[in-house]
């Protein structure tokens, strides 16, 4: 598998080798990229058993300082730092399975999507009786207490069924799917603490498919089902004035959606052990 990956990534760099050459004559490869990231949201990133942070977006985000020319350096963060770190900074960017949505936009901006995920739940078996085609309608949350992961989309989509929102037209209160059944959302710091609460602290466990199905491993008594809500796109976070870097981010990231690297990426990824 590691000569397909060589054969792989040598098309990606024959592909942007004009954009490459461009940056490294502007920075003589010696300029740092700064990556920020949560790791604890296997595939995408996590703690291998060296103590580093590892993943598929770990991968793409040393591929695009290989191809550009930069020293990437990875911090890893709580997730909703990312984003002020971004902000902040011109040589930073976000990659940490981060959904692309507009409220992102009214802060930064993004790269073009290079994958999709959507929302799964993990629930004990008793609760299998409420999946409809395959799918667990949030309804079938009432009265449960629901973990998620904090600022991602796991937790806006169960909180906004917890406490309902705001029409954006009228300013009136809509209600939620579960508000007034005594549901609760209670967010964490990652996925990992989330999922050593599961059966004690909170009843069920509301995350991206692929993190859903690593927390899974080994827990008796426990299914994995997709959540009845819309996917969500992947994208690199970029501070909004870094229009250039975004430009070459997304020349690098078309090749290796192109050539088949994130692909492989998943499936080299998705066996990992995730370092507790």
């Amino acid at each position: 598998m590691k000569k397909i990956l060589a054969v792989v990534l040598a098309a990606v760099m024959m592909t942007v080798a004009v954009v490459a050459f461009g940056a490294c004559g502007e920075n003589n490869g010696k300029e740092t990229l700064y990556v920020y990231t949560n790791a604890a949201f296997a595939p995408w990133e996590y703690m291998n058993e060296y103590g580093e942070v590892a993943g598929v977006d770990v991968d793409i985000a040393h591929e695009i300082g290989d191809v550009l020319g930069y020293n990437v350096e990875v911090r890893d963060v709580a997730f909703g730092s990312i984003f002020t770190e971004v902000q902040s900074n011109e040589m930073a960017i976000g990659l940490a399975g981060i959904t692309i949505t507009e409220e992102r936009k009214a802060t930064g901006i993004f790269s073009i999507e290079y994958a999709t995920s959507t929302q799964y739940a993990i629930i004990p078996e008793s609760m299998a009786s409420s999946v409809v085609e395959g799918k667990l309608p949030v309804s079938a949350l009432a009265g449960k207490k629901v973990g998620t992961q904090e600022n991602t989309t796991g937790y806006f989509l169960i909180d906004e069924a917890v406490h309902g929102s705001e029409d954006e037209e009228t300013g009136e209160h809509v209600k939620g799917d579960i508000e007034g059944t005594g549901a609760s959302c209670m967010s964490y710091r990652n996925g990992i603490l989330a999922g050593a609460d599961l059966g004690t602290q909170i009843d069920v466990l509301v995350i991206d498919e692929l993190p859903a199905k690593s927390i899974a491993e080994g827990k008796t008594g426990y299914t994995v089902v997709q959540v009845d809500a819309e996917p969500e796109s992947y994208g690199v976070y970029l501070n909004k004035n870094a229009t250039e870097l975004r430009d070459d981010i997304n020349v690098v990231l078309q090749s290796l959606i192109d050539n088949g690297v994130i692909e492989y990426l998943l499936l080299k990824h998705s066996g990992a052990i995730i370092s507790k």
